[in-house]
């Protein structure tokens, strides 16, 4: 759906502060109620089909894939009741400055130009809180109002400080004279610079020229200049997002696309690039076609690998997607954020990129405030008011409407998503391949580091209940399981004990099953807390390995015998890149104490990011050992290494495979 700018789009952004100051001046503490307006007898429940196909492999989670944005407006952030719901949701990624703040935040003297920022949430006050609960930032560089050098400056007040430094230091209280070390990774040029007025939307400050090209040519000098700093960091440009304004718009002073400007201008420059979506805008709001939006998301993938295969050449296969703003509506929120439709889109959302390739998702975001939007009785629940919040602030919609939100930190319900997600897989653990035959019950399924399986059922349908056979394909459960639960009249997440492979689920409601393996199934072995953000390499040079052991110190490889080892080779391809999934079975009736897999691939594949091994690769020749936790291979058991890679040409299947020198039979 086309995004533009409202009239009340501010309230998204920047300006959400001044609704802050002058509602906690308020003594108002009423809460209006969530839920439901509507309350039907069930009908009997409707047949539905479920596949989950463990051996497919959709990419493996991480430290940041899922992430929630913040601001430096923000009073609340620091709360201990916010950082310790941060921490219970799971999420280790957060995003600062917050949005369009960004590009008139100067992190130096923690100032705003025409704006506010909250003074105990400066840069050293944000990152001490989010370290206290082991969460890293993704930061935003002022480019609307900064300078690459005050942009570089930061970069290495953040990542280079100690003992003899000499570099900037904040004017604010609390600021380090020595700087940090913070290795922080992440960095991005400007936010929804598109919209600076380079096309009809105009909310974003930009003191640059308003022309793709500006920007485009802007990136490479924040970005030469911050990597000087450090050459360790990934910098990321806005692009628009494939189908959604402005997309595709021309004009003279920019006479070509802007992803098309910027990414054939910049790309030698970054490694990554970032899109936001919003799928409706407010006024629009429909419930169904809502939760019906995911589905775009596997073509805006596609459409944008396809521009950065053209445009980023040699680069391509290891530029990143993040996703670093996404909520219901582009401005305005209405009632729909705060109902129980917003997490079952939130869900489905979520995991629909990161299925497709997506290495990050930020929701918008932890705090907001109490917006007067869309409050139309065709949307579900009774609230008077909107919050993109995922925790409530305490605010209300104006200084004299008496229409307030709970109080500050209050869980929404997009929070209880976001924990449901967390009962999905944390890093380290797989998306794997389902389906579902019907159009209203959406499913993700992840195979879990420790062997368990945990599918995710969403319940689209306000009317039905829906009774969902499951198939397991490559995987064997045991017949209990543990089903969380999040739908209608919610206030939490609940867990029961089911039984059995088909279960009921109930209208507008989120259900994660948690199957453990049954008889016959391998456990799989339960890795150390797994590196946060895998290192990208640069395409034909052979990755680094995470996990090696100390020199001198690994095993010499048991022998195999010929014939008793067998690999099962999965891919999981799109344009110029793809999953690689790998399970090896010791067939024999001897325990392996180390294992070391060969294979040559037939193409020009190359290893960018491996996991559960050690990939190293010399030309065509891929080797993958043991990491130092899954080295123990018994008779009868599997280990499951994976790995994402790029190509050109064409992807063909290795056609042998060799475990600790003996050749195996593929599967």
């Amino acid at each position: 759906m086309t995004r533009m700018l409202a009239s009340t789009g501010w309230l998204k952004k920047w300006r959400v502060w001044s609704f802050a100051i002058v509602s906690m001046m308020l003594l108002l503490g009423v809460a209006l109620v969530t839920g439901p307006l509507h309350v039907s007898a069930a009908p009997a429940a409707t047949g539905a089909q479920v596949t989950v196909n463990t051996n497919q492999s959709r990419g493996v989670l991480t430290t940041m894939s899922q992430g929630v944005n913040t601001a430096v407006w923000d009073s609340h952030v620091l709360d201990s009741a916010s950082l310790a719901a941060v921490k219970n949701a799971g999420i280790k990624f957060l995003r600062y400055p917050g949005g369009s703040t960004s590009d008139v935040y100067h992190w130096q003297s923690n100032t705003v130009d025409g704006g506010y920022a909250a003074p105990a949430n400066n840069f050293d006050g944000f990152m001490s809180g989010i370290q206290s609960i082991g969460a890293q930032p993704i930061i935003t560089v002022d480019y609307g109002s900064g300078t690459p050098q005050e942009a570089a400056n930061w970069v290495q007040y953040a990542n280079k400080g100690g003992a003899g430094y000499n570099g900037p230091v904040p004017t604010y209280a609390g600021g380090s004279s020595t700087g940090h070390t913070y290795g922080i990774k992440y960095w991005e040029i400007g936010n929804e610079v598109y919209g600076n007025g380079t096309y009809t939307g105009s909310w974003e400050t930009d003191l640059h020229a308003h022309t793709s090209a500006t920007y485009a040519n802007n990136v490479v000098a924040f970005s030469q200049a911050m990597k000087a700093v450090d050459s360790s960091i990934k910098v990321g440009a806005v692009v628009t997002t494939p189908g959604n304004w402005p997309d595709g718009v021309t004009n003279s002073a920019s006479p070509q696309p802007w992803n098309t400007t910027v990414l054939s201008t910049a790309c030698s420059s970054i490694d990554y690039v970032i899109p936001h979506w919003y799928p409706q805008n407010p006024g629009g709001e429909s419930d169904a076609t809502l939760l019906g939006t995911p589905g775009q998301i596997a073509s805006m993938v596609s459409t944008l690998r396809s521009e950065i295969n053209q445009y980023c050449g040699a680069r391509a296969s290891s530029i990143q997607i993040l996703v670093t703003e996404t909520n219901s509506v582009s401005s305005g929120p209405g009632k729909q954020t705060v109902s129980t439709v917003n997490p079952l889109f939130e869900d489905d959302n979520f995991m629909t990129w990161l299925e497709n390739g997506v290495a990050n998702v930020d929701w918008w975001t932890l705090h907001n405030g109490a917006v007067a939007g869309n409050t139309s009785s065709s949307l579900y629940g009774n609230a008077q008011y909107g919050d993109y919040g995922i925790l409530a602030n305490g605010s209300c919609t104006s200084a004299t409407s008496n229409v307030c939100e709970p109080a500050a930190n209050t869980p929404f319900p997009a929070y209880y998503g976001l924990q449901m997600l967390n009962k999905l897989g944390t890093a380290g653990d797989t998306m794997v391949s389902s389906s579902s035959n019907q159009s209203l019950v959406a499913v993700h399924a992840v195979k879990q580091a420790n062997g368990n399986l945990a599918v995710m059922l969403i319940n689209k349908d306000p009317n039905n209940s829906y009774s969902v056979s499951l198939s397991l394909s490559g995987y064997t459960a045991a017949t209990n399981a543990t089903s969380y639960f999040y739908g209608e009249n919610s206030s939490a997440i609940t867990s029961t004990q089911v039984s059995g492979l088909t279960q009921q689920i109930a209208p507008y409601s989120i259900t994660t099953l948690v199957f453990q393996p049954g008889s016959g199934a391998t456990p799989t072995p339960v890795p150390p807390t797994p590196t946060p953000v895998p290192p990208t390499p640069t395409p034909g040079t052979t990755p680094t390995p995470g996990t090696t052991p100390t020199p001198g110190t690994t095993p010499t490889p048991t022998p195999v015998s010929s014939g008793a080892c067998k690999v099962h080779y999965t891919t999981n391809q799109w344009p110029g890149g793809f999953t690689g999934s790998l399970t090896i079975t010791n067939t024999g009736t001897t325990a392996l104490s180390s294992w070391k897999l060969t294979f040559t691939f037939p193409g020009s594949q190359q290893v960018t990011q491996g996991w559960n091994g050690v990939f190293t690769q010399q030309g065509a020749n891929v080797t993958v050992t043991n990491a130092s936790w899954n080295g123990s291979l018994p008779a009868g058991a599997s280990v499951t290494p994976g790995f994402n890679g790029s190509w050109s040409g064409s992807n063909p299947v290795p056609r042998a495979f060799s475990l600790n020198g003996a050749a195996c039979s593929i599967v």
